[in-house]
């Protein structure tokens, strides 16, 4: 008697495994763009803050004026 070859049958639940695995990297990307989106949004916030009391220091006179991108200048005198 000869055996009969069965040929392979893909179990149901395939689809829905491929379907979950697509949808965790779609959840996960939508992540990604989201967090960048606020991790933007509180730079811009912090970068203001920044300028902002950069600027109180300047016009209370305890940060002086010659001093730029963390080099400080020599004043220039005006006769």
């Amino acid at each position: 008697m000869a055996e009969a070859k069965k040929e392979y049958v893909a179990p149901p639940s395939v689809g829905h495994e491929i379907g979950v695995m697509f949808g965790f990297l779609g959840f996960m990307l939508l992540a990604m763009l989201i967090y960048g989106f606020v991790w933007q949004a509180g730079n811009k916030r912090s970068q203001k803050k920044e300028a902002d009391r950069v600027a109180k220091l300047r016009a209370s006179g305890l940060l002086r004026e010659d001093k730029q991108d963390g080099v400080e200048r020599e004043p220039e005198y005006r006769a």
